[in-house]
């Protein structure tokens, strides 16, 4: 906000009641119904009137109101250069496992930056630690009813949880959830597991903990603590070994088998990460119910073997005309990806080479596909054979744009390995692709 002018508005979505309006981008709102607002949680709840009387100042600094009718529903359409208009809420944790602290600087700045905004959580989904809330901010979370949340518990131990987040503040999360708990607030909780910190017998006293706020506490995430090779100055970490991996994935299933029978639900979901290292399979699509903790990597793998059950009900037995084509991964997701190379390889007409490529922007404990960089591939890929075209999982560019995490562009990474690539985010996309190539028709 600046000097009570109102939040600059970045863009109107086209077809909406402030494009109809007239409204334009660098217009700043003032008002919404003569009330003054100062974030997105103010900014939603007061639009959801029908009849709205927007307070605006034009780019000449002239004050207009624009009355708008609308359906309760519909969104008014303004964009801002913020995601919560106002500032966003930044992290005061220094915690030992931070994967942002183990980036190299030559990043882009935007990869530095820690956010902990309960508005983002509820939003987005984005995980959030609770330290830098006071009683007022749960009031407003209750207030509002904002639910589901997505919380970073780690441990429910207050000197542990201080210890691993180097935040005095850290310890009160047990007394957190239990508020928003019994306040009728779903949540989700993560629980990086880092050897020597949160494991073994403090594990076992944080689930604990834990169950008693089910069901408000819907699900929890077990993750595997990630490291790179930058970690200079920073406290020394085990990763989670193969070994590890294979206790976890016993004693968990055990645990989940106990909480299913109790409660109707796992509770306590393992990364896939768990599952390769320990060379277990995959649980069934049944065990993971709605995915709701997909973006922690949990049943990710499974997704992609439902994805591919799919293709082998509707196999492709011909593509129009030759074509050679490479598929790449990161050394995680090599297993799933060899499974739909089978099956590739039963199509007349195509001819295709599977590329498993090693984190090496990161170091040897990243295998991540989705933290593949684009030096990673152009190292891996450049003396291979790739054939006319290379697919890449979307996950490795930055959404809307066709920047990898180290900033090279998609375009100079085609441009050096002289081969068209594609992006995808699912395997319709690649058979979309095939079928469709010689067509002229446009691609998914």
């Amino acid at each position: 906000m600046l000097r009570g002018k109102g939040f600059i508005i970045s863009g109107i979505k086209k077809g909406t009641p402030a494009d109809r309006a007239g409204i334009e981008t660098g217009d700043r709102l003032l008002k919404i119904n003569g009330l003054p607002f100062f974030d997105l949680l103010d900014y939603y709840y007061l639009c959801t009137e029908r009849k709205l009387t927007l307070s605006i100042y034009n780019k000449k600094g002239i004050r207009r109101e624009y009355h708008i009718l609308k359906e309760y529903d519909d969104d008014l359409g303004l964009e801002f250069f913020s995601p919560t208009i106002g500032p966003i809420r930044r992290c005061r944790n220094r915690c030992v496992f931070c994967f942002i602290d183990q980036q190299p600087p030559t990043l882009r700045p935007s990869l530095f930056e820690k956010d902990d905004d309960y508005r983002l959580s509820f939003f987005h989904g984005n995980y959030i630690t609770l330290t830098n809330m006071g009683k007022l901010d749960l009031k407003r979370i209750i207030r509002r009813g904002l639910s589901p949340l997505y919380i970073s518990i780690h441990s429910t131990d207050p000197a542990i949880r201080r210890r691993m987040m180097r935040n005095r503040f850290a310890g009160q999360i047990l007394e957190q959830l239990s508020h928003l708990a019994s306040a009728g607030i779903v949540m989700h909780g993560q629980i990086v597991l880092c050897p020597g910190f949160n494991d073994g017998v403090h594990l076992q006293k944080t689930i604990n903990d834990l169950l008693h706020l089910y069901p408000a506490l819907r699900t929890v995430a077990l993750v595997p603590v990630g490291l790179t090779r930058y970690r200079q100055n920073l406290p020394a970490l085990k990763s989670i070994t193969p070994g590890d991996a294979v206790a976890i994935v016993k004693r968990f299933s055990e645990l989940q088998a106990e909480f299913e029978r109790n409660l109707g639900t796992p509770f306590v979901y393992l990364a896939d990460e768990f599952y390769l290292l320990s060379g277990f399979p995959i649980p069934s699509d049944a065990h993971y119910g709605k995915y709701e903790q997909v973006e922690n990597g949990v049943g990710l793998g499974r997704l992609f073997l439902n994805e591919l059950e799919q293709w082998k009900q509707a196999p492709l037995e011909s593509v129009p005309g030759d074509i050679e084509i490479s598929l790449v991964t990161g050394q995680s997701g090599s297993p799933f990806i060899k499974l739909f190379l089978i099956e590739l390889e039963k199509i007349k007409g195509i001819k295709a080479k599977l590329h498993v490529l090693a984190n090496e922007f990161w170091g040897g404990n990243v295998t991540v596909t989705g933290l593949l960089t684009g030096s990673d591939l152009l190292s891996g890929l450049a003396q291979q054979k790739l054939g006319q075209v290379v697919f890449i999982p979307a996950v490795m560019l930055k959404k809307g744009t066709g920047l990898f995490l180290d900033n090279i562009s998609l375009k100079e990474l085609a441009s050096k390995l002289k081969v068209k690539i594609v992006p995808v985010n699912n395997l319709a996309e690649i058979r979309s692709y095939l079928i469709n190539r010689s067509t002229g028709h446009k691609h998914a």
